[in-house]
């Protein structure tokens, strides 16, 4: 800061000489009143409500443990909890341009913790800020606060924007699934498609020879092979899904099938380990490892020390179809197809796999779950609990899903990739705009507390 700005009242003092960082209380989820009049504050912003409030006056919360460094204003009575620091500023100080000051000094930079994130306040009561003339203060909190409405402007653009291609990627993965997409396409090559009734037929054949090469394999290793064929009774035949009612309508050459039919191998619950087995071994896949057609890098992921039956056991080949079984309501049912490089890789339990037939695109199986429209098929029968639900293979099995000729499937795939692609180059430029949006706003506040806005 400059000796003139200086001269004009402003000093430069550490955080300590103002304000004390006080403690919060504790005020578990179950002493909270629901409706309530006082915000409870958390690390993470207002976490609840209740009838009374522990600080009787207008302050600031800033995080102590967990999200460090995190500020947030009450403008009235409210009750922070013991996660957080409250502090209330002294007469002379305007509330809020200690609230944008402390957003600018960023005092997550002073955890020095080795587990859970903390913040000792003795730290903080050493960072010097730069203290202006009360009115003064007045005016800069309105200038940021004019130039932040254009930011937040500009901000709210942006996310519409990114909602607006979610839709979109919404609207095609269903025009994919039904036909819609192909329409035109399939109108020039009708006469050389071959009905999926016919490519049915192919993958029941496949899937009844995969299964007599399992039981035959399974004879060979208990040293009992069978003297006849009628071994092979015990195959049950996929029951097929024009047998169930209220289905919409497909194109000439469609045909519903349940997904039970287009699996040769599962569906196959994944690998149990304690988390004293996990951080060298055999790369695993995770619940957070895949969503919405993002697959993690396979050398970004964890590692899990399984024993040789464990990983011949629960390997990911290319081409697997894997289904999350236990989840948030808002993610049950996401999917990823095994990409070729994933080998070896495990799955953990609260998933599944499937092998698909060769009959059959996985990534035209992925689209369809991806798809509101298939997604509800495939957990309907879910079974719900407080904050969590989950399916079965059963319910795998007896998911309803829309089967093209194999000819339109990989031009499904193909348009469908195409148009992916360019949703993902306006997204990425839209999270460049955000993230630049968020810089402006940061200079803006470096230029507010160097007494040059």
């Amino acid at each position: 800061m400059s000796d003139t700005e200086k001269s004009a009242g402003w000093k430069t003092i550490p955080l300590g000489e103002i304000v004390n960082f006080e403690y919060g209380k504790s005020l578990t989820a179950k002493d909270r009143v629901s409706g309530g009049e006082f915000e409870v504050y958390g690390s993470s912003g207002c976490v609840g409500w209740h009838n009374e409030p522990y600080v009787k006056e207008p302050c600031l919360i800033v995080g102590r443990k967990g999200n460090v460094g995190s500020v947030f204003i009450s403008n009235k009575p409210c009750w922070p909890i013991d996660t957080v620091y409250y502090l209330v500023p002294p007469k002379g100080i305007f509330i809020k341009y200690l609230y944008y000051h402390l957003n600018h000094l960023n005092l997550g930079h002073l955890d020095k913790s080795t587990a859970i994130p903390s913040l000792n306040r003795n730290d903080a009561y050493k960072v010097p800020v730069n203290m202006a003339p009360l009115e003064q203060q007045k005016r800069i909190v309105a200038k940021i606060e004019e130039l932040f409405s254009h930011i937040d402007a500009g901000i709210e653009a942006l996310k519409k924007a990114k909602q607006l291609l979610k839709q979109y990627r919404q609207s095609v993965l269903k025009a994919a699934v039904t036909g819609e997409l192909t329409k035109e396409w399939r109108e020039a090559n009708k006469d050389k498609l071959e009905p999926a009734s016919q490519l049915l037929e192919r993958i029941l054949k496949e899937r009844r020879q995969k299964w007599e090469e399992q039981q035959l394999e399974q004879f060979k290793v208990k040293g009992n092979m069978p003297k006849d064929d009628k071994w092979k009774e015990k195959y049950k035949v996929p029951v097929q899904a024009e047998n169930v009612t209220e289905l919409e309508d497909l194109p000439d050459n469609w045909k519903w099938v349940f997904l039970d039919s287009l699996i040769v191998d599962g569906p196959q619950n994944g690998l149990y380990l304690p988390k004293t087995k996990y951080g060298s071994g055999v790369p695993i896949v995770r619940i957070d490892d895949f969503q919405d057609g993002y697959v993690r890098p396979y050398n970004n992921l964890q590692k899990v020390n399984a024993n040789k039956s464990e990983v011949e056991t629960y390997s990911l080949q290319k081409g697997n179809l894997v289904i999350n079984r236990v989840n948030s309501p808002t993610h049950l049912g996401k999917c990823m197809v095994v990409k070729e490089g994933y080998d070896p890789c495990l799955f953990e339990s609260n998933m599944m796999k499937s092998e698909l037939s060769s009959n059959v695109s996985s990534e035209y199986v992925d689209y369809y779950i991806q798809s509101k429209f298939g997604r509800s098929k495939l957990i309907r029968n879910a079974k719900w609990a407080v904050n969590q639900a989950s399916i079965n293979q059963q319910d795998v099995k007896n998911t309803e899903i829309t089967l093209p000729p194999f000819e339109e499937q990989s031009e499904i795939k193909r348009l469908v990739s195409e148009k992916f692609d360019g949703i993902d180059r306006l997204n990425n430029e839209l999270d460049i705009q955000l993230s630049k949006a968020e810089k402006n706003r940061q200079s803006i506040l470096a230029s507010a507390f160097s007494g040059k806005v």
